[in-house]
């Protein structure tokens, strides 16, 4: 019986242990990136962009700077109004995001403006849903 309680235990802790923290992203600061949406993807356990960061002219930078940016679930982002239909690669977009501690190019995002109007943000204040496009 004892046994059996403990893999009961183990199993119902798994999930929880499998997801991380965001201890590894500093919530103090917030660091704007604008550029070009060059991947999405809407895949549990979080929603993923990849951006080519570029100057506020629109300018590529040089080096080369392509940023990795974590979102929520993707049934929050669903509940968020934030839909894959939306998001449209090579499209221009802004995000803020709450950068790595260790300087590397990725962040949680705070704010995702997109050029088609599309706006949303991490606490969904502040936020109107945009019909799709």
């Amino acid at each position: 019986m004892k046994r059996l309680m403990l893999i009961a235990l183990a199993l119902a802790v798994a999930p929880v242990a499998a997801h991380h923290s965001h201890a590894m992203f500093d919530g103090s600061t917030e660091t704007e990136i604008t550029g070009t949406l060059t991947a999405v993807r809407f895949v549990n356990p979080h929603v993923y962009l990849r951006i080519e960061a570029t100057h506020r002219d629109g300018k590529p930078l040089e080096p080369k700077q392509t940023w990795a940016i974590e979102m929520s679930t993707v049934g929050n982002m669903a509940q968020r109004g934030l839909t894959p239909n939306l998001m449209t690669v090579g499209a221009p977009v802004s995000v803020k995001v709450n950068p790595l501690f260790s300087g590397g190019l990725s962040g949680n995002y705070t704010n995702l403006v997109m050029i088609n109007g599309v706006k949303n943000t991490s606490t969904g204040q502040d936020w109107k849903p945009v019909a799709a496009r």
